[in-house]
């Protein structure tokens, strides 16, 4: 072999390949797309589970709140007789008492009027000094995922034409309709666990093609868990607005309104509470999953109506959104005809 032609050779093979300072400049060149390919697959994925989260929360809170809004319109229809709603008013549509074996009069249900009662666990409730939840299973029981308890409402009014309740049995026109919203577990056979949702219990109806009896003598029916009507919700708040006399206007939690009309009527120069002329409801609502989204701050409060609420769970990082609305009651405004 002639040796210039081989020393040749050997010069080419040595040529070729790369040297380590190259393969290492390589690597990291490597190691920075791939890093920053995955940052941008896990950005997408915290993306698209946020664009998730935020599409379950519009639908969850909107349509949900929409849904519960549209029933409580329709609170106190038929009663014209009695139009300043109080805590004493006959058949008035926001209910915060009913007839007791010693309250037999003044009452906003007075039916019946034998025991078994209506259960006081049953009305509208909202956290305050010496109000206690229910123990008992299916009244208010203040469920929340905050560090305040969740409210109850409970309305009444007569059906103004055929229609469904909230449990979704058919109701005649004129019938009786006595429904409340308090936050429950989900599913309602659970004993334990934090997945609350928004839940509607309703009256059994009189039965289709039977007269109905005006005004009702009894209530059957009511107290159980009820139909979920939204889910995964934190936390459940209701004020009362109120109109005063002299034309003010005011909004008060249940109890800061029970409060008020205790001190009105034992006043020295007695004289009738303001009257409730609207509702204004709020709902805290989360996410399915958790987005694991770092930018969401679990420390944060936040500001439900008149609270300043703070989450109990600081591990997992879902959506989260408060909705709110404001419905005024009909025959509220007006004056006994």
């Amino acid at each position: 072999m002639n040796v210039s032609h081989h020393n040749s050779y050997k010069q080419k093979i040595k040529q070729q390949g790369f040297t380590l300072i190259e393969l290492m400049v390589a690597l990291a060149l490597g190691l920075l797309i791939t890093a920053a390919a995955i940052q941008l697959f896990t950005g997408g994925i915290i993306t698209s589970r946020m664009q998730e989260a935020n599409t379950e929360l519009q639908n969850s809170g909107i349509f949900g709140l929409d849904y519960i809004a549209r029933d409580i319109r329709l609170a106190n229809y038929s009663n014209i007789n009695n139009p300043a709603l109080n805590e004493q008013t006959p058949w008035g549509g926001i209910v915060l008492t009913a007839r007791t074996s010693t309250l037999t009069s003044n009452v906003n249900i007075p039916i019946p009027v034998s025991a078994p009662f209506i259960s006081n666990g049953l009305l509208s409730h909202s956290v305050g000094t010496g109000e206690a939840v229910s123990s008992t299973n299916n009244e208010w029981r203040g469920f929340s995922n905050v560090d305040v308890a969740s409210d109850q409402l409970t309305i009444q009014f007569f059906a103004p034409n055929d229609m469904v309740n909230c449990q979704g049995e058919n109701v005649q026109e004129g019938d009786y309709v006595i429904q409340r919203y308090f936050v429950r577990r989900d599913p309602a056979a659970a004993t334990s666990g934090t997945n609350y949702g928004l839940a509607c219990d309703a009256n059994t109806p009189t039965p289709v093609g039977t007269p109905v009896v005006l005004p009702p003598t009894s209530i059957t029916g009511f107290g159980d868990a009820g139909e979920l009507i939204m889910p995964r919700v934190d936390h459940f708040t209701v004020q009362l607005g109120t109109r005063a006399d002299d034309g003010g206007l005011a909004y008060y939690t249940v109890n800061q309104y029970r409060a008020i009309a205790i001190a009105a009527r034992s006043g020295a120069t007695p004289t009738n509470p303001p009257r409730i002329v609207s509702v204004k409801l709020a709902v805290l609502v989360r996410s399915t999953d958790n987005t694991r989204n770092d930018s969401i701050d679990l420390s944060k409060k936040i500001d439900v109506l008149n609270q300043s609420v703070e989450l109990k769970d600081k591990d997992n990082q879902f959506a989260r959104r408060v909705y709110s609305t404001t419905i005024a009651l009909r025959n509220g405004l007006g004056e006994k005809i």
